[in-house]
Parts: C-alpha cells; sequence; structure tokens
C-alpha cells in the first residue's frame, strides 16, 4: 500500500453513528433490503457536494426502494487518500442519509464471506464464486495481477482454485489486495465488481437488486465486461450501473424529480464544460456518445421521448 492510504481512517469516529458494521446488522439488511447500492468513489465525492435539497432526490428514490447503501473499504481508502481522514463533507453526506433514513453500510469486503454462507453450504461452493470473479476481472497491467504475481499461495487459490475448502480465502485476497492500492488505479472498482459478482449468485434475488452507482466510464467498461465475458453457466442475476445522469433520469420517470433548476443542480455539480453520455436519441438506431450541456440534458431528461440513457 503506498503512502497516504488507509482502510480506517484517522477521523472514522466521525462516521460511526452514521453507519452500520456489525456483521450481523450488515447480514440482516443486505437479505431484507429490494435495492443493494454500491458507491464507488468518484460518484460520492460528486454527490457529497450536492446541495441538501438536490441530494434528497437520490435519498429518496434509494428509500422508495427501499435500499440500503454500501460503501468498502478499499472505497473508503480512496476517500480518505492523501490525508488519511475524511473530508468534513463526506462526513456530513454520509450523515444526511443516515438521518434521512438510509442505512448506510461499511464493509470490508472480506466480510460477504459471512453473507454468502447464509445461502451456501460449503466453502468450495462459496470460494469458488470469488474465483471466477477474479479470474475475469484482471487483466495483465491491473493490480489485482500484481498482487498476484507475488502471492502465489493467493494466486494458488483464486486462479487455480487449490485449498477451496478452507475458510480463509475471501480474507486472504482481500487483505492483500487493499495493500497493494496505488495512486490512481482502479483497484476500488475492480474490487467492486468482483463484490457485486458474487452477491449477484445469491438464490432468490431479483435482477437489479446489486447496484454501482459509478461515474467513471472506464470503470463501469470494465464491470460491464466482467459480467459479458462470465460464462453463461456462471452468471448471476443482473446488476445495474447507474451513472449520475441515468440515476437522474430514472428518478424524473418515477415522478421522483421534476424541477428543471434540481435537475441542472444535480447533473451539473462537479462537472464543467459538456456532458458527455451513452445512450439514444428517438431517431438513433443504436447506442452512441452524445455530448450536450447541462441544459440541453436536462431538457431531453424532461422530455418523455428526448433520451434514453445507458450510462
Amino acid at each position: 500500500m503506498t503512502g497516504g492510504y488507509t482502510d480506517t481512517p484517522f477521523n472514522i469516529t466521525e462516521i460511526l453513528p452514521y453507519v452500520i458494521t456489525d456483521q450481523k446488522s450488515v447480514i440482516s439488511e443486505i437479505f431484507e433490503k429490494q435495492k443493494c447500492c454500491f458507491y464507488d468513489a468518484c460518484s460520492f465525492r460528486r454527490h457529497a457536494n450536492l446541495k441538501q435539497n438536490e441530494a434528497e432526490y437520490i435519498f429518496k428514490y434509494i428509500k422508495a426502494r427501499n435500499g440500503i447503501v454500501v460503501i468498502t473499504r478499499c472505497i473508503l481508502m480512496e476517500l480518505s487518500s492523501h490525508s488519511g481522514s475524511l473530508n468534513q463533507e463526506y462526513v456530513a453526506y454520509i450523515r444526511h442519509m443516515n438521518e434521512f433514513g438510509i442505512p448506510v453500510l461499511l464493509i470490508f469486503e472480506e466480510d460477504l464471506f459471512a453473507v454468502m454462507e447464509i445461502a451456501f453450504s460449503t466453502n468450495a461452493a462459496i470460494n469458488g464464486y470469488l474465483c471466477w470473479a477474479v479470474r475475469t476481472v484482471k487483466n495483465p497491467v491491473s493490480t489485482i495481477t500484481k498482487m498476484l504475481e507475488q502471492n502465489l499461495n493467493i494466486e494458488n487459490e483464486v486462479i487455480k482454485g487449490k485449498n477451496l475448502n478452507q475458510e480463509g480465502v475471501y480474507r486472504r485476497f482481500f487483505e492483500a489486495a487493499r495493500r497493494y492500492k496505488e495512486s490512481g488505479d482502479d483497484l476500488g472498482e475492480e474490487l467492486l465488481a468482483i463484490c457485486v459478482h458474487i452477491l449477484s449468485h445469491i438464490p432468490g434475488e431479483e435482477d437489479g437488486k446489486f447496484c454501482i452507482i459509478t461515474d467513471d466510464k472506464g470503470a463501469a467498461g470494465k464491470i460491464d465486461a466482467l459480467f459479458k465475458k462470465t460464462a453463461m453457466q456462471h452468471r448471476g442475476k443482473n446488476i445495474i450501473l447507474y451513472s449520475t445522469p441515468k440515476l437522474v433520469q430514472v428518478m424524473v420517470r418515477e415522478h421522483i424529480l421534476a424541477n428543471k433548476k434540481d435537475i441542472k443542480g444535480i447533473l451539473n455539480t462537479g462537472i464543467n464544460g459538456n456532458m458527455v453520455v451513452l445512450g439514444m436519441l428517438i431517431f438513433d438506431i443504436r447506442s452512441r456518445e452524445i455530448s450536450v450541456d447541462c441544459e440541453q440534458l436536462a431538457e431531453l431528461i424532461m422530455q418523455p421521448n428526448g433520451i434514453h440513457i445507458i450510462f
């Protein structure tokens, strides 16, 4: 782990009253709620700078879906990089969610083993889902690949599938991966992809229950590729990738958000210049990148058939 990263921010006590960390409670929330929204660091930073009334539209959507927000330790590392502490606007955003009635889960990625134990009876089955996800998400220059090359025992477990009857495979993999976190890498998004890929195999859950909120187009591409590259027999339920523009369009269509000023406020926060979305206009026959300013995008979103945003 390079300097400036810690999976426990120096000021973590400031958010502990507003997050759920107890393992039994985490498991209960994941199984009981209808939507689990995993935040990527880029979108969290963006939304933490929204005005309070604008942020509350997002909270209303999650609450209407009987949802929770999940922040993983690697994402927390990114949010507290450089100083080792969470910025006060991040603390305030978490507190605001909690006060609005949104459960916020703060979890180590390896805690998902305990979640999967509820649904599967053998360690080998649970560890197998980690293996398939890691094999698919890693690429020749990824942080995960670098970690595996320098930790042959872990590589033997998650790539070659050895000793999958043991309990500690998740812990060894995720703890090692976080130690290799470097500035500018995609480790947070890669681990998010692995986590959601694993959870998508829980029996009985609906398509779209597990989702990732991210405005990183590169990360979204990797996550999408992970699910598309997974062989059909190893795929779980479908997940949803929400960019901020896509989330805004969903909220407009579900009559949670209607005021043009607020639509523009959410879209424009953290953005300079034109916005580029992947989507389709009314006469398009295939999706494409569409570059428009905030005013135009807000108008298109408010029209019933103005635009269909994919990401």
